[in-house]
């Protein structure tokens, strides 16, 4: 993984350091500073700025508070700190200088004077891993291609943006989910400012992948996050990936335990390198089960006690959607895990966002109903489909299902292969051809043409709230009557009906039986 390592490295900026100092300085005025950035290739490009004070001090594990006024210049050609987090050779960000210090964004706008849509990316990474300073994230090529104002944020991860220790101290009551308070109060600043920088505050679409896609459907039920943005695209992950208190209290609890600490003011003055590795001992302790365990908390405050069951009761209206998944997620767990195909039944129960916290009874009985029906699958694989479509692709349609009672939503599945043996359709596998550039793990030479319809499905639905453009077929919205579902890959993208109403079917079961009756 050298290659990686020094790709990492080597795009700290998006830039080189020699072209860095020839590079044209482009200037945006706020009323908390000058941010002093430059263009490259026409694309104006400010790093680094700060949209919230350091969540640092006093205000660790505290919620996000606004900047102050400020009539100070800053210099925005730099990547600020990534979110501390375990180094991960497969994600650059982590390879990265890390920091508490680390709630800022990345703005990237052609140089044109029209206000101009503005798309803001919420990265993955299971909220435990992740950042904004991944090359794969660099807007440049969106931004030029298609006219937009492409954000990049950064958010708080895993113990410092989403382990819960209401229960050890109630002051920390917002600690389970800090990491989406920092996205909100992103989005606030992103409201107020975008107009300095080309653009249209009235006009702003959330986009992510992965946890960044569940952050965008969980934002969606966010009474707090309402009229920030009008438009949101969803990638791979739902409103049901959360965790209810007592599950993640329970975590907050093992860690104090595993670590020998007695309460939290002991935690607030301890340096932050050593809560780092408090957070690996906890990880090591955990093995698989560490999977999920830093989902954002859903406590009945900022978030609703059950953000699928309020998205079926119209908590998103006022938000057009565009989501999918990829046809073969978990294949993405092969980069990790040679043997997924193999250890996945065993492995499964510690995934499933449904019954994380149960003895999978119901998730082993579901099963054996299904493969019933799916015998036609090779065996060793017919397990690995079955969690795709219980925890993935299922969960995502039922959200589409219900947003669709209320408002525009649009329905995709993706569905190009990955170069590399093994991985298929995997997770993560379709953010090359919406930022236009190489993902080396997974695409390292993503299709020129798909990269095209892509970005312009993707623009134009930020731009207007429908996808329709002449690059790709006609878009049917998506409706519990009428199930459109664009499957996109290089060779044709096909709006099908019903594609996977079989599947949903069988499993909606699932999911309905933990909504609130």
């Amino acid at each position: 993984m050298t290659t990686l390592t020094t790709l990492a490295f080597a795009a700290t900026n998006f830039i080189s350091d020699e072209n860095l100092s020839a590079a044209k300085i482009c200037s945006a005025r706020t009323r908390y500073g000058t941010y002093n950035g430059f263009m490259k290739g026409g694309v104006r490009t400010w790093l680094g700025i700060a949209y919230a004070k350091p969540p640092v001090g006093n205000l660790r594990w505290r919620a996000p508070e606004k900047l102050e006024p400020s009539t100070a210049e800053f210099d925005a050609k730099k990547l600020g700190a990534s979110p501390i987090q375990d180094r991960d050779e497969l994600e650059p960000t982590s390879l990265l200088p890390q920091s508490e210090d680390c709630l800022t964004l990345n703005i990237w706008a052609h140089n044109s004077t029209t206000r101009k849509p503005v798309m803001v990316f919420i990265p993955g990474g299971g909220f435990v891993n992740g950042g904004n300073g991944d090359p794969a994230y660099n807007g440049a090529n969106l931004a030029k291609a298609h006219d937009v104002v492409v954000v990049t944020i950064n958010y708080r991860l895993n113990i410092f943006g989403f382990m819960n220790f209401a229960e050890i101290d109630p002051a920390f009551e917002d600690s389970g989910y800090l990491g989406l308070k920092d996205q909100a109060i992103a989005l606030a600043w992103v409201k107020e400012n975008i107009e300095h920088f080309g653009g249209d505050p009235d006009n702003i679409t959330v986009f992510g992948e992965s946890a960044g896609s569940i952050s965008t459907m969980l934002l969606m039920t966010a009474p707090a996050v309402n009229g920030l943005f009008t438009k949101a695209i969803a990638q791979s992950g739902h409103a049901a990936f959360y965790q209810e208190p007592d599950d993640s209290a329970k975590l907050a609890r093992l860690f104090m335990d595993v670590n020998g600490y007695s309460d939290m003011r002991e935690l607030m003055t301890m340096p932050a390198t050593e809560l780092e590795a408090a957070y690996e001992k906890l990880a090591y302790t955990r093995a698989w089960e560490t999977e999920f365990d830093y989902m954002p908390t859903a406590d009945g405050k900022f978030l609703p006690k059950s953000p699928m069951y309020e998205l079926s009761y119209g908590a998103g209206k006022g938000v057009k959607l565009l989501t999918g998944t990829t046809a073969e997620e978990y294949r993405y767990w092969l980069l990790y895990f040679k043997d997924f195909l193999k250890i996945v039944p065993k492995v499964h129960p510690t995934l499933n966002p449904l019954f994380y916290a149960d003895e999978f009874t119901e998730g082993k009985e579901l099963y054996a109903a299904w493969q019933k029906n799916h015998m036609d699958l090779p065996a060793d694989e017919r397990y690995l489909e079955f969690a795709d479509q219980l925890d993935w692709r299922v969960g995502q349609e039922l959200c589409a299902e219900y947003h669709s009672a209320f408002d525009t939503t649009y329905y995709y599945l993706f569905s190009q292969t990955s170069p590399v043996e093994g991985l298929g359709s995997c997770h993560a596998i379709d953010l090359p051809f919406v930022f236009g550039n190489p993902a080396h793990d997974i695409e390292a030479k993503p299709s020129a043409k798909l990269i095209k319809q892509v970005q312009a499905t993707w623009t134009a639905f930020a731009a207007t709230g429908d996808p329709k453009n002449e690059l790709i077929p006609q878009w049917h919205r998506y409706t519990a009557d009428d199930r459109r579902t664009m499957e996109i890959n290089s060779k044709a993208w096909v709006c099908r009906k019903d594609l996977n109403t079989a599947n949903l079917n069988e499993l909606r079961v699932a999911y309905e039986n933990h909504l609130p009756q």
